[in-house]
């Protein structure tokens, strides 16, 4: 489950920089910004339905999802554990150079490197409806801190298993 949208330095300068380059680069700076809001604001997005991929897959990185941003635009994102980086946008050939140049690398970003949002949750009202994927379920398991929790807890807990220090009737 994405929890934490991490807007690379490189994405941030490239995206000031389309806002510049004439009606079609703006037009792809907006849809770029209204991607962000789509992934930020209605709770763990799915990210292959929130925006429109590219015709193509991506291989060259692992994880590597490219939204359409239309005229020829992509944004280029990249999923870690429960952070989806976005890394650059830009044209159809800045971002084929751009992918050929970090093909194959990994874990080459720092969280240092850039600003980080987080993914904001939705009521229960907003989940009815859908069900949560199995990859949503298996990443609350896997992250879930049983370390961190303490014996009064536990007990506090699972009081309802033990009445009065005696098992529970299982004649059933």
């Amino acid at each position: 489950m994405i929890r934490f949208i991490h807007l690379e330095r490189r994405f941030e300068k490239e995206l000031e920089a389309l806002w510049k380059r004439g009606e079609t680069g703006a037009a792809a700076a907006q849809k770029a910004c209204e991607l962000l809001e789509a992934l930020t604001r209605n709770g763990p997005p799915d990210l292959k339905k929130v925006w429109k991929l590219t015709g193509w897959g991506e291989k060259r990185i692992e994880g590597c999802l490219k939204y359409d941003l239309g005229d020829g635009y992509r944004a280029i994102c990249f999923r870690r554990g429960e952070t989806l980086f976005i890394s650059y946008v830009g044209d159809h050939d800045e971002c084929h150079n751009w992918l050929d140049h970090y093909s194959g690398r990994h874990n080459w970003v720092a969280k240092e490197n850039g600003t980080t949002l987080p993914v904001q949750r939705t009521g229960l009202a907003d989940w009815r409806g859908r069900e949560p994927s199995d990859e949503d379920l298996d990443d609350d398991f896997n992250n879930f801190p049983v370390d961190q929790i303490d014996d009064k807890t536990l007990r506090k807990v699972f009081s309802g298993l033990l009445k009065n220090g005696k098992q529970p009737d299982q004649s059933i």
